[in-house]
């Protein structure tokens, strides 16, 4: 039996993973992206962007998947909206995710 979903909720941390798109080979993910600082930031209720306060990490190494880990003052807004950048090598394609939160 599947797990509940349970939606994003304003005022609390919230964590998701995500693929990013391998440029060199479009309609495959990256394996073991690259991530700096600045690649992701963070606009809350179409505010100004800012870095995530937590830099998204490959979970597990070697892997595809990328986890975004949001804080709760990142998650204080009606629509938490995320974007992906490479900002060194063009490496992984770009992102972008809306969240809208729940009371």
């Amino acid at each position: 039996m599947a797990a509940p979903y349970n939606p994003p909720v304003r005022g609390e941390d919230f964590i998701l993973n995500i693929a990013l798109e391998d440029i060199a080979n479009p309609g495959h993910f990256k394996v073991d992206p690259t991530i700096a600082a600045g690649d992701f930031q963070i606009s809350k209720d179409n505010g100004a962007l800012a870095n995530l306060t937590t830099l998204p990490t490959v979970s597990p190494a070697g892997s595809t998947q990328v986890q975004i880990t949001l804080t709760v003052a990142e998650m204080t807004a009606d629509n938490v909206f995320i974007q992906g950048i490479d900002q060194a090598g063009d490496e992984w394609a770009d992102f972008v995710l809306s969240i809208p939160t729940t009371a």
